[in-house]
């Protein structure tokens, strides 16, 4: 859900991030019947474009911002990228505002803006990643996990036996669409289990702690997938650690090794939402 400013200074950081990504500012009103409808539509697109910013500024709260930033009635949509504004819609057209957002997610080429291991509209988390905070259960340590959260030719090996458990914490909440592994193929993790928000699972829970998604990874996967496995991304909404079972292996060798292991997805946004009234047209401010 799109989030509410807070705090007039709080309109730098949003500028900030347009950097990054295309951020949309609704400018609304709470006497604005209109504004209610974007309310409602913005609630469907924080779904749709996950890598798009959505945020609310109140003008009568802010009416310096408003001023700032030339708004005249609400609603008024403004999009940024770069620092800089890059469309205007005003009123609770769906189909302009749809418009807005997919320009504005075009980069000068015509391009998509954001991709992460060939998953458009998406970043690559990884960097979020608390190592102090995470561990691999039945690691070498001669091959730890420090290994795969960066790209070259070292890798994370289990020790006594095929199966590892993976804990990893992240430096904040997240919104989790994919997995990325890449390893070598005859060692490669076969059948995994993923469980969200939890780092009480241990070698013996395994087999009655209810996972929050199971995959088998195949060849194909690695080799013409990019080791890429979409998650069910409903079940991975706000996440602040994921814990990885490693049952077994590709080749059945008696340890399992994991080059590189990348997290894809988006930062947590959240608001209070406002009921919803239908009416299309704008409100003179």
């Amino acid at each position: 859900m799109a989030v509410n400013v807070e705090r007039a200074e709080q309109f730098v950081n949003i500028l900030r991030e347009s950097a990054e990504k295309l951020v949309v500012v609704d400018f609304y009103s709470t006497t604005c019947p209109p504004c209610l409808v974007v309310d409602k539509l913005l609630n469907q697109f924080v779904t749709q474009y996950p890598n798009v910013g959505f945020y609310k500024v109140d003008v009568q709260k802010f009416s310096d911002v408003a001023m700032q930033c030339r708004i005249t009635a609400t609603p008024t949509l403004q999009f940024f990228r770069k620092g800089r504004s890059v469309g205007e819609v005003k009123g609770a057209n769906r189909k302009a505002i749809v418009d807005a957002i997919e320009a504005g997610l075009k980069d000068s080429n015509g391009a998509e803006g954001k991709s992460a291991y060939g998953v458009v509209g998406h970043s690559d988390l990884t960097r979020s990643v608390l190592m102090k905070q995470s561990e691999c259960l039945n690691q070498n340590d001669d091959h730890p996990m420090e290994n795969i959260f960066v790209e070259n030719d070292k890798v994370l090996e289990s020790d006594v036996d095929e199966q590892m458990v993976l804990r990893i914490s992240f430096n904040q909440p997240i919104k989790l669409h994919s997995i990325m592994l890449k390893a070598p193929l005859d060692k490669a993790p076969k059948n995994i289990k993923i469980y969200a928000n939890r780092t009480d699972v241990e070698f013996d829970d395994v087999d009655t702690a209810e996972a929050t998604q199971e995959i088998e990874m195949t060849k194909d996967i690695y080799e013409n997938g990019g080791g890429v496995v979409n998650l069910r991304y409903v079940r991975f909404q706000n996440i602040n650690t994921i814990t990885i079972f490693v049952a077994d292996n590709l080749g059945d060798e008696e340890v399992t090794a994991i080059s590189q292991l990348a997290f894809i997805g988006t930062a947590v946004n959240s608001a209070n939402m406002s009921d919803i009234r239908q009416d299309e047209e704008g409100h003179a401010h």
